[in-house]
């Protein structure tokens, strides 16, 4: 049986991901795929990836998938066309990391074509080669339009024989960059906004405090932070305030506070050795790969395929062709949680969120187990993964709303149940 956990710990310290949001049936794949590709056992495999930065993000390529459309969520983009109304007289500069295949990144330099913006500059940043290359050639399918597309940018787009093909002057106003976002590799320069989105759920605690301080650093006095709608987290005190603008997910960079300056620094790994550039726009079909960057990809998800889950009955499912193994399940967590065992029942339930990857089920279930320990920020934060994964999940939802009201967000908390009643139309619907 292929040991994961050294595995595992490469992927963290590469990635900065918290492991329940790696799926270990998607990573024994990914891992047996590239073993084939270079003819390696595990353990001289092992010793390629501790040694090869090539290989380490060929094996990132292997795991990610990129989930993305055109103008997602749309009151961020809203907001931005707002802003950028006012700042017609100087340049204004947007950063999107991680782009992934571009759809946001066109999306915000739409919104400031649409705002008769000229003097702007649009930063996309992302790890994985094949996302750029997709973002480079902006020919997109159906699924990056699962919204509607304002009017303003209509015209951009022509059909064509692989779906829609964006307009040469939306391509041209946006330069793509290959790096490691955790390790500073950015741009040069500030930003008057910044789009990063539903990447800081999926990290680890301490890449978290790390990407804050790195996109503070980044952001102009006064400027505006996109983040996701469950990433409106506390540890942006030190130096944001929420925009109370329904639905736009955004915070304002304010200035530190006091108390805060006597802390140590938080990321300790701004060791970015990249020189950049951008990606030159494609002549031909033809391309040549850029060199690979250290290993980042944000907004790393498993493929659905490669998740195991937790079937109805509480137990754990294994990988087609895998050996049985001997699990916990929910209904035990449950057990132990009802016997006032908390913290053994969220023991449990990180065990199985390790071995089948994030399910929505028991991110709600950690939510509560949270909230029973009176820990309500963690709470918080696993119902929103919960939420993420699976918009209409309505337990989360109701619970998440109580919390918000509790705690005096009375605004917010009536948006969690104007969802919860939307989703109980939907599924009376259907």
């Amino acid at each position: 049986m292929m040991n994961l956990e050294p595995f595992h710990k490469i992927l963290n310290r590469a990635m900065g991901l918290a492991p329940e949001s790696l799926a270990s049936s998607g990573i024994k794949l990914a891992l047996k795929a590239r073993m084939r590709e270079t003819g390696c056992d595990e353990s001289h495999y092992l010793a390629l990836l501790r040694s090869n930065d090539l290989e380490l993000a060929e094996l990132v390529e292997e795991i990610v998938v990129p989930e993305t459309w055109f103008f997602r969520d749309s009151k961020p983009f809203d907001l931005l066309f707002e802003t950028a109304l006012g700042k017609k007289d100087r340049e204004f500069s947007v950063l999107s990391a991680p782009c992934s295949t571009g759809e946001e990144s066109y999306s915000i330099a739409m919104t400031l074509m649409g705002a008769g913006l000229k003097g702007f500059k649009v930063d996309g940043v992302d790890i994985s080669e094949r996302a750029l290359h997709k973002a480079r050639g902006g020919v997109y399918s159906d699924n990056s339009f699962r919204t509607d597309i304002p009017f303003y940018a209509e015209r951009w787009f022509r059909k064509c024989a692989q779906g829609r093909q964006l307009a040469e002057p939306v391509r041209e106003a946006v330069s793509f960059y290959s790096g490691n976002i955790l390790e500073g590799c950015l741009p040069p320069g500030r930003y008057d906004v910044i789009f990063c989105r539903n990447l800081l759920i999926y990290l680890d605690d301490d890449s978290r405090k790390c990407l804050v301080s790195l996109l503070n650093d980044k952001l102009k006095d006064n400027g505006l932070l996109f983040v996701g709608h469950a990433e409106i987290l506390p540890i942006f005190n030190d130096w944001f305030t929420p925009v109370r603008k329904q639905g736009t997910f955004a915070l304002r960079k304010g200035k530190r506070k006091v108390a805060t300056l006597l802390k140590p620094p938080v990321c300790p790994r701004q060791d970015c050795s990249q020189k950049f550039s951008a990606v030159p726009k494609p002549q031909s079909a033809a391309y040549r790969p850029l060199k690979a960057a250290s290993p980042l990809k944000p907004m790393v998800m498993p493929r659905k395929e490669q998740r195991s889950s937790v079937a109805k009955n509480g137990k754990q499912t294994q990988p087609t062709g895998q050996p049985e193994q001997s699990v916990a399940s929910v209904d035990e967590i449950k057990k132990l949680a009802d016997r006032g065992m908390t913290d053994e029942a969220l023991s449990m339930c990180d065990g199985l969120l390790r071995e089948g990857g994030p399910d929505p089920e028991l991110f709600h279930l950690c939510g509560l187990l949270h909230e029973s320990g009176g820990n309500i920020s963690k709470a918080e934060e696993y119902y929103g993964k919960a939420l993420y994964l699976e918009p209409d999940y309505m337990e989360s939802l109701v619970h998440l709303a109580l919390l918000l009201e509790n705690r005096g967000d009375v605004r917010k908390a009536e948006i969690m149940r104007n969802r919860a009643r939307r989703a109980e139309k939907r599924n009376e619907a259907g």
